[in-house]
């Protein structure tokens, strides 16, 4: 936690700042710790987070779960189809 910063970042995860796998899994997994949920128990395991290798897990899409199997660029499609979707409700 020394190097505890923070983001500001809507749920669709839709940005040309959003450039790869690591990127997009330090958002989607439990890496990414919401404000809410600090300060950490001494004994939760986020506090280790290169231990459980969470960016470099399959990516899942947000809103479906989706498996993204087939790379970057596929995820970054499908989560702007997810985009366009969700603006419909």
């Amino acid at each position: 936690m020394a190097n505890l910063h923070v983001h500001v970042l809507s749920p669709d995860r839709v940005s040309d700042a959003l450039k790869s796998r690591k990127h997009y899994n330090s958002f989607s997994t439990p890496f990414f710790v919401p404000l809410a949920d600090l300060p950490l128990a001494a004994d939760d395991e986020r506090r280790w987070p290169g231990k459980h290798g969470w960016l470099k897990a399959e990516m899942r899409c947000w809103r479906c779960g989706k498996k993204m199997e087939d790379g970057w660029r596929k995820m970054k499609g499908h989560l702007e189809e997810e985009f366009e979707e969700w603006k419909k409700v």
